[in-house]
């Protein structure tokens, strides 16, 4: 099979599984809005109706933190708070809902209800948080072994503060090229658990890696195909948020739909790659 081919299957594969990323989408949201609305009614308590407001509509201003005083620290603790469990909700949020995508691409036929995808991420949540935590110990050593510890010697060396250099930048250039097979590997993996059933995890990295060794470009390809394109949609969707926040009205719903469409273009974009990757494998 094709690279194009690859790809191209992937994406019809995910476009046909708009209501398992509607589904995601709607929990997202749902988590969200249950740590966005406390965080939003502590503001309000602090600022109410001051001229505070109008000030942080001109652009952030350090002395705001000095107008508020003492309830402003408690504040910035709630928004760290409220980000660090969105990162750990979402994080397993996302492992837990791959379990039914993956059971979704893999099936030869029939469709697949609601109620068998949320079946299957629940059967497969385990053994795929496990492939997720030693995927990231496996890249934290890559990083460490191709960046960290290079830029550490290089600033002992040179006295400076930050590691820089022609070196450092073709190990960074090196260091997103390696990715996709990191990636790829983790997807293989939790692919042929949803394949054979079977919940072990070390067996499923060997399976991951055998892929990765059967059919190596056309693996590293599609991975890196979906990844470029998912990093011009995040790019798209960053320049938005930054030059087309609305200030009220109409416009502030407008931003907010298509925040979610961007949002639900993203959740796509990792189905796609969750396809790609078992047609890949086939």
């Amino acid at each position: 099979m094709t690279l194009f081919n690859t790809l191209k299957n992937g994406a019809v594969k995910a476009a046909s599984s708009y209501k398992q990323i509607l589904l995601i989408w709607l929990t997202t949201i749902i988590l969200v809005l249950a740590v966005g609305f406390p965080l939003r009614a502590f503001l309000n308590m602090i600022l109410g109706s001051s001229m505070i407001v109008e000030k942080l509509n001109e652009g952030f201003d350090i002395g705001v933190a000095a107008d508020i005083g003492r309830p402003f620290g408690a504040l910035m603790a709630s928004v760290s708070a409220g980000t660090f469990l969105l990162s750990i909700a979402g994080f397993f949020l996302m492992t837990f809902f791959a379990g039914g995508l993956f059971r979704r691409f893999t099936m030869a036929w029939g469709r697949q209800k609601v109620s068998d995808f949320l079946r299957a991420s629940a059967n497969n949540f385990l053994p795929y948080l496990k492939i997720a935590l030693l995927m990231m110990l496996i890249i934290g050593a890559f990083t460490f072994v191709l960046i960290g510890l290079p830029g550490i010697i290089t600033m002992a060396i040179t006295g400076s503060q930050m590691p820089s250099g022609l070196l450092m930048y073709i190990l960074y250039a090196m260091w997103i090229l390696g990715m996709p097979v990191w990636l790829f590997v983790a997807d293989a993996s939790r692919r042929w658990i949803a394949a054979t059933g079977s919940h072990k995890t070390f067996r499923a990295l060997g399976a991951g890696f055998r892929a990765l060794k059967e059919k190596f470009w056309l693996s590293y390809g599609t991975v890196l195909a979906v990844l470029v394109l998912n990093t011009a949609a995040v790019t798209a969707i960053l320049w938005f948020a930054a030059t087309s926040t609305p200030e009220k009205g109409i416009m502030v719903f407008l931003f907010f739909i298509a925040t979610q469409a961007f949002f639900i273009i993203r959740l796509f974009m990792k189905a796609w790659r969750y396809a790609s990757v078992c047609e890949a494998m086939q």
